[in-house]
């Protein structure tokens, strides 16, 4: 990966899915047979031995795609079946689908982390140590630090693919970002993003009213030292 790799860690987050993939079958017509198959499919996607409810199985085979007779792609949350001699595209949409579902969950993580500094900085007794501007701006410096990476990781990870000219994939990872609930994450994201600019805004307001007081006061120290220099 090489320049590629910005600040590198290892991170606890892990995300397993697995993958179905039938390439070709005697039975004529195959992909459209398992609808009859539909209660054994929906257990294998869901990873349950027991029977499904009516409503389990219709939850776990809507999110279906085909482009031929020929093939046919199940998307689960878990897991997913494929059917067809040629599918290495899907695999690798389904794949980076899963990448990016665990860069969401690791950003997500990073954020809940970046808000409680922030609101321990925040709620910091203004006089308990008579904190000087200085250590306000030191920690409005690291919150604004942590909102510009997270920021920055948020619009690689959801710009990284872009599908042009191929509709049956863009229409796919569509598809598996509805399972997953991408949107969902992005909006929540997108909110504690906002929260931690909100609180980076009062913070540097506190440090601009405090700077403001110690220029009062030093004003007033230099007007008094004039008097008495006067008398």
């Amino acid at each position: 990966l090489g320049e590629a790799i910005e600040k590198p860690a290892l991170a606890g987050e892990v995300e397993d899915y697995a993958i179905f993939h039938i390439e070709a079958s005697s039975a004529p017509n195959s992909p459209f047979l398992w609808t009859a198959f539909e209660h054994e499919l929906a257990q294998i996607l869901r990873c349950e031995r027991a029977p499904l409810s009516e409503q389990e199985i219709r939850d776990a085979m809507t999110y279906r795609l085909s482009f031929s007779p020929e093939d046919l792609a199940v998307i689960d949350w878990n897991a997913a079946f494929l059917f067809g001699s040629d599918m290495e595209d899907v695999r690798a949409v389904i794949e980076f689908a899963n990448v990016e579902l665990l860069e969401m969950r690791l950003l997500d993580r990073q954020l809940d982390l970046a808000l409680d500094q922030a609101y321990e900085a925040l709620a910091k007794t203004p006089w308990s140590r008579l904190p000087l501007p200085r250590s306000l701006e030191t920690s409005s410096t690291r919150i604004a630090e942590m909102q510009v990476d997270s920021a920055i990781l948020f619009e690689r990870v959801t710009n990284t693919l872009k599908l042009l000219g191929d509709q049956y994939l863009a229409r796919l990872y569509r598809m598996i970002s509805q399972r997953f609930h991408l949107e969902d994450w992005d909006a929540s994201i997108i909110r504690k993003l906002q929260t931690l600019d909100s609180i980076y805004g009062k913070m540097t307001d506190r440090a601009a009213n405090r700077r403001m007081e110690l220029l009062e006061w030093i004003i007033v120290v230099l007007i008094a030292i004039s008097i008495v220099i006067s008398f």
